[in-house]
C-alpha cells in the first residue's frame, strides 16, 4: 500500500519538471472548466431542491432551515467534485495519452490530436464497460441487509480499484497493449495499485483543487506501471 502512495508523490513531482509541465495545462484547464461548470449546474439544482425540503418540512421541523442547506451544499460540493473529476478524466483523455507518453519517455507518434480522439474515447467506453456491472453489483450488495454494513468499506476499495485502472492504463493504451493487460497487471500487485487508488480517491474529491489530480494521476499511475515492468518481482 505504501509503495502505491509514493507513487502518487512521485507523480505529483514528476508534473512539476519543467519538461513535463506544458503536458498539464491543457488537462489540467479542460477539467477545470468541466469541474466549475458542472459545480455552478449542480448548486442551481441544490437550491431547487432546498426549496422544495424545506416547504415540505412540518412546521415543528422548521428550524431544520437553517442547517438542511449548508449540509447539501457539503454533500453536493464532495459528490459532485469527484463525479465532475472523474467526468473530465474521461473527455480530456486524448491530452492525458500525452502526458503519459512523456512521462515514460515513449517517442510522440506524431498524430493530430483531433485524430487522437475517437480512439481515446473508445478505449474509456471499454473501461466503463468494466467498472458499471461492478458498480451495479455494489450498489445491489448495498441494499441487502447484513451484508450492507460492509458497504462503506466495499466503496472505498471500489473506488480505489477503479482510480488505479483508470489511470494506470494510459501507458498500456500508448504501448497498444489490450485493457486485459492493465487489469492482469494490477490484479498481480493489488497492493501498490489499490495504495495508489486510495490516494487518488481521496484527492479526487477535493473541490476545485481536484482539477490538478488527473495529471498528477496520470503521471503517478505510468511511473508505476513502467516500475512494476521493469522490476516485477520488487
Amino acid at each position: 500500500m505504501i509503495k502505491g502512495i509514493n507513487f502518487f508523490a512521485q507523480g505529483a513531482r514528476m508534473t512539476m519538471r519543467k519538461d513535463v509541465r506544458p503536458f498539464v495545462f491543457l488537462p489540467a484547464f479542460v477539467s477545470l472548466a468541466i469541474i466549475v461548470g458542472g459545480l455552478t449546474l449542480g448548486f442551481s439544482y441544490i437550491n431547487d431542491l432546498t426549496s422544495y425540503l424545506v416547504t415540505s418540512l412540518p412546521e415543528w421541523l422548521s428550524f431544520l432551515q437553517w442547517i438542511l442547506q449548508p449540509i447539501l451544499y457539503l454533500l453536493g460540493l464532495l459528490v459532485g467534485a469527484w463525479s465532475f473529476g472523474f467526468l473530465a478524466t474521461i473527455i480530456g483523455s486524448p491530452f492525458l495519452g500525452d502526458l503519459a507518453l512523456k512521462v515514460d519517455n515513449m517517442p510522440d507518434p506524431q498524430i493530430a490530436w483531433y485524430k487522437q480522439i475517437v480512439p481515446a474515447l473508445s478505449r474509456e467506453l471499454r473501461k466503463l464497460r468494466y467498472h458499471i456491472p461492478r458498480l451495479l453489483l455494489l450498489l445491489l450488495l448495498s441494499v441487502i441487509p447484513v451484508i450492507n454494513t460492509l458497504a462503506p468499506f466495499l466503496w472505498v476499495a471500489f473506488g480505489a480499484w477503479l482510480m488505479a485502472v483508470q489511470f494506470c492504463d494510459y501507458t498500456s493504451e500508448n504501448r497498444q497493449l489490450p485493457f486485459e493487460e492493465t487489469l492482469v497487471t494490477l490484479q498481480a500487485n493489488k497492493s501498490k495499485a489499490l495504495g495508489f487508488g486510495a490516494c487518488v480517491t481521496l484527492a479526487m474529491a477535493v473541490p476545485l483543487a481536484n482539477f490538478l489530480v488527473a495529471p498528477i494521476a496520470v503521471a503517478g499511475g505510468t511511473l508505476l506501471m513502467k516500475s512494476i515492468r521493469e522490476n516485477p518481482n520488487v
